[in-house]
């Protein structure tokens, strides 16, 4: 550094301060009057240049009074820069957890919380919940296998006919006309139901 330049000890303004004294400091003068003018925290740091978690510990060194940027949320009791803490995120932490303790799945807790899945698991994670392995089931009506979540009494209710009729001996053309259904939807069916796609004899 070159000679006659110092740094502040309080922000780290580097200019020819006299031994880096605030009072001496045209970035602390700045922020006092910033400051006492009522400017938010958020606000002096844009303007400044300066890291919003840094300014809380030039605002005490400079020993000025106002709003304390730190918090308790009534909430969540949630602590920290307040700032950083929005309430709709707290009140969708606090249903979250309230709807994980009454055992909702996930993916209908996504739907509850209007958001996606990857958001839902890393709001669950920030707050320390973890969800059960996904269960394999089998559906005593049609036999499908697989999440309870992605079974539904509608498709459940769809494969059943095609199940009956398929072991009744009816080929594809039949089963098609009378449940109104593609030839692709039916050899899925097929499929999921570990039918053959050849007719029975």
């Amino acid at each position: 550094m070159s000679a006659g330049v110092s740094t502040c000890e309080v922000c780290g303004w580097q200019d020819a301060i006299r031994r880096g004294k605030p009072d001496n400091c045209p970035r602390c003068l700045r922020i006092k009057e910033m400051f006492l003018s009522g400017k938010a925290v958020r606000e002096i740091g844009k303007r400044l240049g300066m890291p919003i978690e840094h300014l809380p510990y030039v605002i005490r060194r400079l020993e000025l009074r106002g709003p304390c940027p730190f918090a308790t949320c009534p909430v969540c009791g949630w602590q920290g820069l307040i700032a950083f803490h929005k309430p709709s995120a707290c009140a969708r932490n606090l249903l979250a957890r309230s709807l994980f303790t009454a055992g909702m799945p996930a993916p209908a807790m996504a739907r509850k919380l209007g958001i996606t899945r990857a958001l839902l698991f890393r709001t669950t994670w920030r707050l320390g919940i973890k969800f059960p392995p996904a269960k394999v089931l089998v559906c005593s009506v049609c036999g499908w296998r697989g999440m309870s979540s992605y079974h539904n009494p509608e498709r459940c209710a769809y494969f059943l006919p095609i199940r009956k009729m398929r072991e009744a001996g009816l080929p594809r053309s039949v089963i098609v006309r009378e449940l109104g259904i593609s030839h692709a939807m039916f050899h899925d069916a097929l499929r999921r139901l570990g039918l053959s796609s050849k007719t029975p004899k």
